[in-house]
Parts: C-alpha cells; sequence; structure tokens
C-alpha cells in the first residue's frame, strides 16, 4: 500500500515495513527456498515434491527460481518450456542409471555464490523400441 502526503516522497509496505520510494529490494531467494515453514525438508533434493497433490500446489506457490517481480526472469518461459522438452526427450530415449550398480550420487549441494550439485556420472542407455503394429 502508498501513501501519500505533501513533501514526503511516497513509501511502500513490505510486510508491515514502510520501504521508501526509489529503495531497491533485493528479496532472498536462498531464504524462501529453505524456509521450513513452507517446505518439508528443504535440504533434502525431493523432485517428487512437486508432484504430491496437495503439496505441490504449496511448493509451486512458493518457489521461485526465476526471481519475482519487477526483475523477473524475461527468458523464464523460454527456459521452462526448452528444460521440459530436452528433459523428456532424455527421458523418453534413454533411462539414466547410476555409473555402478546402487552406487548412487551425493545430492548435497555445494555452497558458493549459487549452491550447486556436486558433479557426478550417470550412464544413459538407450530404450528398446517396440515397434507399432500395422494396422
Amino acid at each position: 500500500a502508498l501513501t501519500a502526503r505533501p513533501g514526503v516522497p511516497k513509501l511502500g509496505n513490505l510486510s508491515g515495513f514502510s520501504i521508501p520510494k526509489g529503495t531497491t529490494v533485493i528479496p532472498n531467494l536462498y531464504g524462501a527456498h529453505h524456509d521450513e515453514t513452507k517446505w518439508h525438508h528443504p535440504l533434502e533434493f525431493r523432485p517428487e515434491r512437486f508432484l504430491e497433490s496437495e503439496a505441490s500446489v504449496e511448493a509451486r506457490r512458493n518457489l521461485v527460481p526465476f526471481s519475482c517481480g519487477a526483475r523477473v526472469c524475461l527468458g523464464e518461459a523460454l527456459a521452462r518450456m526448452e528444460s521440459f522438452l530436452f528433459l523428456a526427450y532424455i527421458l523418453r530415449d534413454f533411462q539414466l542409471l547410476p555409473v555402478a550398480t546402487g552406487c548412487l550420487p551425493d545430492l548435497r549441494g555445494s555452497f558458493r555464490f549459487l549452491i550447486h550439485c556436486k558433479p557426478f556420472l550417470v550412464r544413459l542407455v538407450p530404450r528398446v523400441r517396440t515397434p507399432k503394429p500395422e494396422k
């Protein structure tokens, strides 16, 4: 909510704090993505959390990987589409398996400027395609 008083720059209100006009506000995306009140086990790599019925709606609402507000990434829609298509083609054509049976990679994050997973290897095993029966 903006309030206007004569001779005073307009103020914004963010979570109960008055923010003077022209102030740069940088969202803490790490904090948002690791908030234990919003995420069940936030430090665990659990992509299935976006597939679970009620939890998926809440998870998608709290996920802001492309920032937010006026500085939102302009390429968000393209990045999401390309990521989806790339992953869909890989998963359609290959099985992703560990290099050695039972040897799963360490998925704990490596903390630098951004959080990265530690490097790991996978085997891409081509899927066997069965021909479609002729009509």
